[in-house]
């Protein structure tokens, strides 16, 4: 698989569904999509927080509020490639992303919303 395609591809999958996260409101939303290139079909997971950080440790984890509900992230796992935001603290709104490409590959990045 040509690597070079798929990094700008998940790209825009990725840009293209933050215009409709770009909002204060908590939510939760998972994806499943099909992507058809030149090298195949190549599936994409994803799934999108959006609320209120409840508690955070930097490195380890960190605890979101959804609406009523709080869900939690391990940030320390070796299996995942993590990327959060310096700006990230207790009690701001934050945008997370879990995805997994074809290959296996775990990312999970952490921002502030927008």
């Amino acid at each position: 698989m040509n690597r070079k395609f798929f990094v700008p591809v998940l790209s825009v999958l990725l840009l293209g569904g933050s215009a409709a996260l770009a909002q204060d409101k908590p939510m939760e939303k998972t994806d499943e999509k099909k992507v058809t290139t030149t090298d195949g079909t190549m599936k994409y997971k994803g799934h999108t927080v959006v609320g209120t950080v409840k508690e955070y440790e930097a490195g380890k984890k960190i605890e979101v509020l959804v609406g009523k509900k709080t869900r939690s992230f391990t940030l320390d796992s070796k299996s995942v490639t993590t990327t959060v935001d310096p700006s990230v603290a207790v009690g701001t709104k934050v945008k997370i992303v879990e995805s997994k490409d074809a290959n296996g590959i775990k990312t999970l990045t952490v921002n502030p919303a927008s």
